[in-house]
């Protein structure tokens, strides 16, 4: 097994590095605390990260893409800052399923703005009673002639509050459970839609998730995806398969998050001295020290091979569950540790750590809690015993 970067690989991860260093992280930590971006300051630092093609990295070259296999692409976005991930990821993810599944005008009007970083996207599945049981999507999509209407709520959707298009999970049939869900997408200039900001507890300088409320949504016919609904299982089925990249990203941002915590507290162990000598040289800090590394260490190997088996195309729900489940709750032990090292600074709002410690807690939940991911293991383990991917 060769665990040796490419060339090609060694080198977009260094420029990615060189953009988060010399502009986005210090843009973010200028900052005030507890300042939000509106979405033209979201939409400046998407063209901060233009040169680097991060929302169209796996896209073919001949349209403007990255041409970067999954793998690659994970490697790249190991480079972001954390507290943009989620907008990057789902904004890319929205292109790609444009230029898979739009029309020609369709691709005209949003492939673009989305691949430049001039649109934002989100993906709207979660609802008020439907969480981790995406079988059961509530929110109703009728055809009417040459339209579908949309009416339902989606809950806690990331870049809800910014977004321009909505790729929404709907069912056209409830009666024939998962086979009569289709998924659309609702561009909210021509089909506007309600939001409501969701305040949660991390208080970065991105509104996460908000709220979507479809109040006889009126659709063309043609924003429906695929061969999705009227009794075929399709559209669900693409929505799951998704999930196992999506899972790779939660836990390669809870990974970035996970090893800044770990930078810091590498750091302040060095500087701070306590009866005489740097904290760094107490054998129980070297001892939470090696634990973190070795949360870190594991966590990477984990999703790497699940890019690895995503980008291989094969059926990958076990590995890519488990990275997210192990990453994102090593993350939690790896910000709570650094907490600890850094003492009551490690508490105050002046320090990075306890919003590093609260966004590690948060990423259990999304994507898949890590209760969910835990069984998607266990019953691929005793034999596909799962429904579940």
């Amino acid at each position: 097994m060769d665990f040796d970067l490419t060339e090609e690989q060694r080198m977009i991860k260094e420029a990615a590095r060189r953009i988060m260093e010399q502009e986005v992280t210090p843009y973010l930590n200028s900052l005030p605390y507890g300042y939000i971006l509106n979405k033209e300051e979201v939409l400046r630092v998407l063209k901060m990260l233009r040169p680097m093609n991060y929302t169209g990295a796996m896209l073919p070259e001949d349209i403007g893409g990255g041409g970067l296999d999954f793998l690659t692409y994970a490697l790249m976005m190991e480079e972001l800052d954390y507290r943009i991930f989620d907008v990057v990821m789902i904004t890319g993810n929205a292109a790609g399923m444009v230029l898979a599944a739009g029309t020609e005008d369709q691709k005209r009007r949003l492939f673009k703005p989305l691949l430049e970083g001039e649109m934002i996207g989100c993906s709207a599945i979660t609802e008020p009673n439907v969480g981790s049981n995406s079988g059961a999507i509530q929110t109703r999509a009728v055809l009417d002639g040459d339209h579908y209407v949309i009416n339902g709520t989606k809950m806690w959707i990331t870049n809800a509050t910014y977004a321009d298009v909505a790729m929404v999970l709907a069912n056209e049939d409830p009666s024939k459970g998962p086979k009569g869900i289709s998924q659309f997408f609702i561009e909210k200039a021509t089909a506007p839609f309600e939001v409501r900001p969701i305040p949660i507890m991390i208080d970065g300088p991105i509104q996460h998730v908000g709220e979507l409320i479809f109040d006889n949504c009126r659709i063309p016919r043609e924003n429906r995806f695929g061969r999705s609904g009227g009794g075929s299982t399709e559209g669900f089925k693409q929505i799951l398969i998704a999930f196992q990249g999506a899972r790779c990203l939660v836990g390669m941002m809870s990974l970035i998050i996970a090893q800044t915590a770990y930078d810091h507290a590498i750091r302040y162990a060095k500087e701070r001295t306590q009866f005489g000598k740097p904290l760094g040289q107490f054998q129980l800090i070297q001892a939470m020290i090696a634990e973190m590394k070795a949360l870190i260490d594991a966590s990477r190997l984990l999703i790497y091979r699940g890019a690895f088996l995503v980008q291989k195309g094969v059926r990958c729900a076990q590995e890519t569950s488990l990275a997210k489940f192990y990453a994102t709750e090593a993350a939690i032990k790896v910000a709570s540790m650094a907490l600890q090292i850094h003492g009551a600074y490690g508490l105050s709002k002046e320090y990075p750590i306890e919003h590093l410690f609260k966004y590690a807690r948060a990423m259990t939940i999304p994507d898949g809690t890590t209760e969910i991911q835990k069984l998607v293991v266990a019953r691929e383990a005793l034999g596909g015993m799962s429904a579940l991917v």
